[in-house]
């Protein structure tokens, strides 16, 4: 018998990157078995970093794979290998 695998989660976070102002969006893909802890080590791993004011935007779980665009796959990837992948907006 095959365990399930842990449910990725995709978190948005926004957060200001030192030594910039200005705040950036962040999506976590989070290997985590609710959303709660999904938001919370995402959370975790953007201020570990060295991010202030990281805040949750929102997150849910993904569930289907196939239907990612092809510039999340890597980070969906990086989730699955280390438990949490990153994508790192820039809007300036």
């Amino acid at each position: 018998m095959t365990a399930e695998p842990v449910p990725v989660f995709v978190v948005t976070l926004e957060g200001v990157e030192p030594p910039a102002r200005v705040v950036l969006t962040v999506l976590a893909f989070v290997e985590a078995v609710d959303a709660e802890a999904a938001e919370a080590t995402g959370a975790a791993g953007v201020a570990a970093l060295g991010w202030r004011d990281v805040a949750v935007v929102r997150s849910g779980e993904v569930t289907d794979v196939d239907a990612l665009p092809a510039d999340f796959t890597a980070a969906m990837a990086t989730a699955r290998r280390f438990g949490c992948g990153l994508i790192i907006y820039d809007e300036g």
